[in-house]
């Protein structure tokens, strides 16, 4: 299976499956080997496993709240804004290139992820990190919902989604 091929937004997780603890390691360990400017430690990670926790957050993702009431766990992506940072305009691509690696790396662990939109929404940014109690030098960039999908058969599959229409050339 192609894993970036078939990965596919999962929105209803089986919620009496937990994912491992191990599983949930390796899914950051995964999403810290994406790239950052100059290899800077611009990133951090939260598990979430406490339902309550995640009730409230459904109350901040109003329009994404089945999505987050369907699920169990979670991990936050947290951006740190450090002024000892060497790049500190481009923390917001490194924590999107380790989501992206998270969600990959999920579907070749039978995982199903959909990401919730939080930056730059500033309001979202700004209640999601306060819930967090996260000091003011980091900051929420996504919170990816996690979980063995209910619906296995369609949770991962090649849509095909490329278009060549999108390629340009210079010669």
């Amino acid at each position: 299976m192609d894993i970036i091929l078939n990965r596919r937004s999962v929105r209803k997780f089986d919620l009496n499956k937990m994912v491992p603890h191990e599983d949930l390691i390796d899914l950051i360990k995964h999403g810290e080997s994406a790239g950052s400017a100059r290899r800077q430690k611009s990133r951090e990670y939260i598990i979430i496993e406490n339902k309550d926790f995640i009730n409230k957050l459904s109350e901040i993702y109003v329009k994404s709240s089945m999505q987050v009431k369907e699920c169990n766990q979670m991990i936050a992506v947290i951006g740190k804004t450090n002024e000892d940072l060497p790049c500190v305009q481009f923390v917001p691509t490194d924590c999107a290139l380790a989501t992206q690696n998270i969600m990959d790396y999920a579907v070749s662990k039978g995982i199903g992820s959909v990401m919730l939109g939080t930056y730059p929404d500033k309001e979202r940014l700004s209640k999601a990190s306060e819930l967090l109690n996260l000091d003011k030098n980091k900051f929420v960039f996504t919170f990816i919902c996690l979980g063995y999908p209910i619906d296995k058969e369609n949770a991962f599959y090649d849509m095909n989604k490329f278009d060549e229409s999108v390629i340009s050339y210079i010669k």
